[in-house]
């Protein structure tokens, strides 16, 4: 066994018991996952992030005491570990040291992440082969978006049972939800996140609620970035039992909207103002990029098997094909240390 394998099963230990004891005594639990996060907080992010935490816990009053408390008690306590360390350990601490080392070997920038559009026709692209690929280069986080694709659903569950050890964010539509909770009720590497356009959500998140899965909410933001209307939304969902929310800018959503949504997340962090986590989607996934590896990078894949990229404030096409060129090289052509393009700082 490794060091980082004999780690990574210590750190479970400790987050089970830290989770039991959450859900019992939820000040003294706190306490302790809060202590245990800063003894094994190694890395860059880590330590940023962790900083985060403590300072929100100082104040008692703070709704993340709601959330966290609330994530406890109603999510299976193996699925709040596997997927807490599979994010926290695996991808922020082991993996964030292979992108490094990659990084310094190769010449090009490598994600924390990936996105994959897998709804509309992902059949032809090999989906695990990425996700191989992807672990070989120390991406151990996936953000799969299904959307209201029931055999692309079906295709991402499969996907995170074969990659025990990845965290898997499966964006899916209401209806999806209730085909996959049989499915999701083995998969405890997988934070179901549920889109909330039209009225039935509240069902598909109490069908989560009751099968103790872990599970967030988004929304596709309009073109103009209408912050009262997302702010609105966060008033809305506050005590339906996410773990976090994510404001995803529409496709025509202008520089000017994407900016008041950005604004409108960092406020909430800043005023920790609901009981629960609120993210923009692109932004918070490049400024987790760049505290691990100091430049931004971001890397997607549509369902043709094209990879993406973040440029001018839009996911775009890249040029590669991932079903005939290897990640590495894709990421070689997109991502070089050469091109300053990717490694902007995101506004």
């Amino acid at each position: 066994m490794n060091t980082d394998t004999l780690t990574r099963s210590v750190v479970e230990a400790l987050a089970g018991r830290s989770i039991r004891k959450i859900a019992q005594d939820p000040e003294r639990g706190l306490r302790a996952l809060v202590d245990i996060g800063a003894a094994t907080a190694r890395g860059r992010f880590q330590r940023h992030y962790m900083n985060v935490i403590q300072g929100a816990l100082a104040d008692e009053n703070c709704p993340y005491y709601e959330m966290v408390c609330r994530t406890a008690r109603q999510t299976e306590e193996r699925n709040l570990r596997t997927f807490g360390v599979n994010v926290g350990w695996q991808s922020w601490t082991v993996g964030a040291r292979r992108i490094r080392d990659c990084e310094a070997a190769n010449g090009f920038d490598v994600p924390w992440s990936m996105t994959f559009h897998m709804g509309g026709g992902g059949n032809g692209t090999d989906w695990s082969a990425l996700v191989r690929s992807g672990q070989e280069c120390g991406i151990w986080t996936y953000f799969l978006h299904a959307g209201g694709d029931p055999d692309a659903a079906a295709r991402a569950a499969a996907l995170a049972e074969g990659a025990p050890a990845c965290a898997f964010l499966l964006f899916v539509s209401q209806k999806s939800v209730y085909p996959l909770l049989e499915e999701l009720a083995a998969l405890d590497n997988v934070m179901t996140v549920v889109d909330t356009a039209g009225g039935d959500w509240r069902r598909a998140a109490a069908a989560l609620r009751e099968e103790r899965r872990l599970y967030g909410l988004w929304r596709l933001c309009a073109a103009d970035g209408d912050t009262d209307a997302a702010e609105r939304w966060l008033e809305e969902i506050q005590h339906e039992g996410a773990l976090a929310a994510f404001l995803l800018p529409g496709p025509a959503c202008t520089a000017a909207g994407r900016a008041r949504l950005s604004r409108l997340a960092e406020a909430t962090w800043r005023s920790r103002r609901y009981p629960m986590l609120v993210f923009d989607y692109y932004k918070d996934i490049l400024l987790v990029d760049e505290i691990i590896s100091d430049r931004s990078c971001f890397a997607g894949v549509l369902p043709d098997g094209r990879a993406t990229v973040y440029r001018d404030g839009q996911e775009r096409p890249g040029g590669a094909d991932l079903r005939k060129v290897a990640l590495a090289e894709a990421l070689r052509l997109q991502c070089a240390r050469s091109e300053r393009t990717l490694g902007r700082k995101i506004v």
